[in-house]
Order: C-alpha cells, then sequence, then structure tokens
C-alpha cells in the first residue's frame, strides 16, 4: 500500500461570493507567497529532499508523488519515520543541523562556547559545520531566495488591503523573513482585525526530534466566520477564571501573566503551504510559541472549522465505531469535538509559564521531550475544563458525558498517527494514565469506555502531574514520565495496524487554490 493511500481526499471550499471583493484580490496574492514556503520546508524536513523529490517525480508515479508531497519527504511519519522510498535514515536534527551532530556533540559546544548558546538555541536558525567549528546561520540568509520572494508578494498585497491592522501584519511580516526578527510582526498578528486569517513564518518546532529548539515554516490563509468567533467571546473573557481553577498551586498559577491577549478565531481554511500542509492535518492552533514573544504580546487561537468537520466525520466516526462500546458510541457528537478542540488550544495558553528556579524557558528545559508533554497538558486541561464549565452550569451533563465519549474515541484517531508524533504520544499518555485509574475502561470485547465517577479525580491528578513537569523543568523527570505512559500495548498496536481499511487522516484540496477561483 502507497503512503497516500492511507489518506481521505477532501475538497475544502467556500463561496467566492461570501468574500468580500478587495479580499478575494489580497487572498489570492497571498497564496502565491506561501507556495515558496514549500521547498523551504521541504529542506528544513531533509537536506535530501529536494534531490529524493526529484528522483520521485523522475519515476512518473503518481501515487509514490502525492506520498512524498503528503509525508514531506520519503520517511513515513506513522511508522517511526520508517523510509517508504530508498534507505536513508532520517536524522533525528533533520535538515537543521549537521546529519551526524548529537546531543552530546551540541551542548559541548555551547558550553565551551557560552557566547553562542543564544544563537544556536534560537529557533530560527540552523547549525552548520564550518572549517572544523560549528556555526548558526540566521533562516533569513540560509533560506533568502525564497523568503525574499515571498516578502515581495506580502508587501504587494499589504498595498491591495484598506485594512490597516492586515497592511501592518503582512509589511512587518515581509520585513522579519528578511531580518530573522518576528517578535514585532507577532504582535502584529495578534492584534489584527480583519476577514482575511493568515499564518505566515516558522512557528512549531515538531520536526527537531533532537532537541524541539527549531522551528519550520508553515502558512495557514483562510477567511473569518464572524458568526462563530463572536460565539467564543464568553471563552476569552474566561481565559484567567481557568487559569485559576487548575488543580496546582498558586505559584505555578502565578507564572503566567493575567494581562496577556488571548483572542480566540473561528474560520475556513482556503490554503496550506509548509509544516501546515503535511501529515496529520492540524485542526486548529494557538501561536506563537516563542515565550519571549507570549510574555510582551500573549497569543492567539485559531480554530479551522471546516477541517474539523472533514475530519470528524471522515475519520473519527468509522474509527469510534471500532473501538467504542455502545453506549459511548450513542455519545459520540461533533459539538464535544468542537468544544474539545477550544479548550485545548485554551490549555496551550494556560499552567506554568516559566520553570522553577531558571531562567530557561519549558520548552528549552525539557527540550526533545516538551511538544508531547505540552501535548499532554493542552488535552487533559481541555477535559478537565469541560467539567469546570460543567459545574457553572454551562454544560449540561449530556454534554458532559459527549466530552468523555467524544475524547475516548479521539485517542485512537491519534494514536494511529505513531508513537514518533506529539499529539500520539500525548494520547498514549492520557490512555494508559486514564485506564490505570479505572476512568478509562475496556470489556471483555476489546470495547472503550468510560466510567463518569473516576474521570474527574484522574483528569485533575493528570492535569496536575504535567503542568508541575513543566514547572520543575526536569528533563529526566519528563523522560521518564513518558517512558512510563506513552506506550502501546502489543494486543493495541495490533488493533491498530488492522485498520488498514480506514483512512489515518485527510488530505486536503483547496478549491481556492485552482486558477479562476477568484475570478480575474
Amino acid at each position: 500500500m502507497f503512503v497516500c493511500e492511507k489518506f481521505a481526499p477532501v475538497r475544502l471550499s467556500l463561496n467566492p461570493e461570501s468574500i468580500h471583493p478587495e479580499d478575494r484580490a489580497v487572498l489570492a496574492c497571498l497564496i502565491r507567497a506561501a507556495a515558496f514556503l514549500n521547498p523551504v520546508y521541504l529542506r528544513q524536513v531533509s537536506h535530501y529532499n529536494p534531490q529524493f523529490k526529484q528522483e520521485i517525480e523522475d519515476t512518473h508515479s503518481r501515487k509514490l508523488i502525492e506520498s512524498f508531497a503528503i509525508m514531506g519527504g520519503p520517511w513515513d511519519r506513522f511508522k517511526g519515520d520508517e523510509p517508504f522510498y530508498g534507505t536513508i535514515t532520517k536524522p533525528l536534527g533533520a535538515g537543521f543541523y549537521p546529519a551526524d551532530m548529537t546531543r552530546e556533540a551540541f551542548n559541548a559546544w555551547i558550553e565551551a562556547h557560552p557566547e553562542d548558546r543564544e544563537s544556536f538555541m534560537s529557533f530560527t536558525t540552523l547549525i552548520r559545520r564550518r572549517e572544523g567549528r560549528f556555526v548558526s546561520i540566521p533562516y533569513s540568509h540560509a533560506y533568502a531566495l525564497e523568503l525574499e520572494k515571498a516578502a515581495k508578494l506580502l508587501q504587494e498585497a499589504a498595498g491591495m488591503t484598506s485594512n490597516v491592522s492586515l497592511r501592518h501584519f503582512l509589511n512587518t511580516r515581509a520585513e522579519a523573513l528578511l531580518n530573522n526578527d518576528y517578535a514585532a510582526s507577532d504582535g502584529a498578528w495578534i492584534g489584527l482585525d480583519s476577514d482575511i486569517e493568515i499564518v505566515f513564518g516558522p512557528y512549531e518546532t515538531y520536526e527537531d526530534q533532537l532537541f524541539g529548539y527549531k522551528a519550520t515554516f508553515e502558512a495557514f490563509i483562510g477567511y473569518r466566520n464572524a458568526e462563530e468567533t463572536a460565539r467564543l467571546k464568553h471563552i476569552e473573557e474566561l481565559v484567567e477564571d481557568m487559569q485559576q481553577a487548575l488543580p496546582v498551586s498558586d505559584e505555578i498559577k502565578a507564572t503566567r501573566v493575567a494581562s496577556q491577549s488571548s483572542p480566540f478565531v473561528v474560520m475556513d481554511l482556503l490554503s496550506t503551504a509548509g509544516e501546515a500542509r503535511v501529515g496529520v492535518q492540524t485542526l486548529a492552533f494557538v501561536l506563537p510559541n516563542d515565550p519571549e514573544v507570549i510574555e510582551v504580546h500573549g497569543t492567539k487561537k485559531v480554530m479551522m472549522k471546516n477541517v474539523q468537520e472533514a475530519k470528524f466525520n471522515a475519520i473519527l466516526r468509522p474509527i469510534a465505531e471500532r473501538f467504542l462500546t455502545a453506549d459511548a458510541l450513542s455519545k459520540l457528537s461533533f459539538g464535544a469535538f468542537f468544544r474539545h478542540t477550544l479548550l485545548h488550544e485554551t490549555g496551550h495558553s494556560l499552567g506554568p509559564k516559566a520553570v522553577l528556579n531558571s531562567t530557561d524557558s519549558i520548552i528549552h528545559s525539557l527540550a526533545d521531550t516538551y511538544s508531547a508533554i505540552e501535548e499532554c497538558k493542552a488535552d487533559s486541561t481541555s477535559t478537565y475544563l469541560s467539567r469546570w464549565f460543567y459545574e457553572r452550569g454551562e454544560l449540561t451533563e449530556a454534554e458532559l458525558e459527549e466530552t468523555y465519549a467524544t475524547m475516548v474515541a479521539g485517542f485512537f484517531r491519534s494514536l494511529r498517527f505513531g508513537l514518533t508524533q506529539a499529539h500520539a504520544r500525548a494520547n498514549a499518555i492520557q490512555l494508559n494514565y486514564l485506564m490505570e485509574r479505572g476512568a478509562v475502561t475496556c470489556d471483555a470485547e476489546g470495547r472503550f469506555g468510560y466510567d463518569s465517577a473516576k474521570m474527574a479525580d484522574a483528569v485533575r491528578a493528570l492535569v496536575k502531574d504535567v503542568m508541575e513537569i513543566e514547572y520543575r523543568g526536569s528533563h529526566d523527570e519528563a523522560a521518564a514520565f513518558l517512558a512510563k505512559y506513552a506506550v502501546l500495548s502489543d494486543e493495541l498496536s495490533s488493533r491498530l495496524a488492522s485498520l488498514d481499511d480506514l483512512p489515518v487522516d485527510i488530505v486536503c484540496k483547496y478549491d481556492a487554490e485552482e486558477p479562476g477561483f477568484f475570478g480575474k
């Protein structure tokens, strides 16, 4: 089976007539700009990707070409990065470091050259070997050819819009692509007040499995769903109350600055590029990730409703039919799925925002263990907050039950991604932790359900554990936690492997990328 055959193709669109005429021209320009991030991302994944891409295209195998495009390289992300073309092993450091670099060599260099620490640990530099020594190279230099072209198109789009905040963001982001300083434009993005919603730059660090320091380029381009966005204003207003409701010490709660901005946006996705386009398709996101930027500007949470609807129908429901008890299956709902995703993204902005007795950030302290721990924190916090809303009288008991049932189904959707993926490891933690405490159950037929009476205490304990791990900033403690819980039994692994007739995820086809979609 080709890798591409594991994905359900879905077509995402939006009626062009629902888009303001001025915005149509701007969106068309932004989609052209985003395309320049695709070759940059491929080189971030691997030094060899341009060569692999050409070799695969020369085979004229449509399915092999599609598989490469979906995976962002010749490695199957759902099988521990096992190559489906060629035999080269993917380095843990992807294309960010010399292929033979080890953690020990990197740390030894930093210890011997403390003046290099900041640039070497930067989210937006590559590490290279030059004349027997290691050097850091800013992304703006390493990818200058593509980034200069992208910046020019962002500036062109800025000149087309009458929206002041969008024009400001596009111009400042164009400057960032050229000078490697993204802080000011991240602030402009959080304050963006436009029907056009765009993410454009280096953000996620999942690809760097050596340290989790280096960010990959990506783009999301969409159009705001004003009605759904307005409905989330209430959640936005409760963020500080949620922080205070967490089952952690006041000392941990105090690490989050209460005045931080945290707006919510719901959009329909029109196009993606770079990291956003490959592998598992993102349901929602909270950005930026840089702790220093967050401290100044806060974060923004973006939900992509059309993607969520596609995943719920094409992926989650068929999996639930195989894994859930009849009672749990009867409670599966898109409303709970949407709410869980919303509160997951909220969870990223909650909890500890500093490390105990250290000036290092959580992400730098936990390094390669961070992504899985952070995703587990966000997921478990989402479930915890659903209970909190229930106790406030804002969710019915039936809606809370739907939350639990849909959460359990979601474990198996994510576990199919493979334990090299942060989200899959996070879901393995939750499944094992909650089963250990009897909150998630498995009957004699291997069908999974839940025990409502035990769920609240078990989720509370999990949230407390992962947030305290982040606050203490101990890499060894995080690694031990992952070793205990981020695992799968042979039986469950076999059951997941038997789902070959079901798609693992969706691959999106965007009408907005087709010529003529926005008119002339």
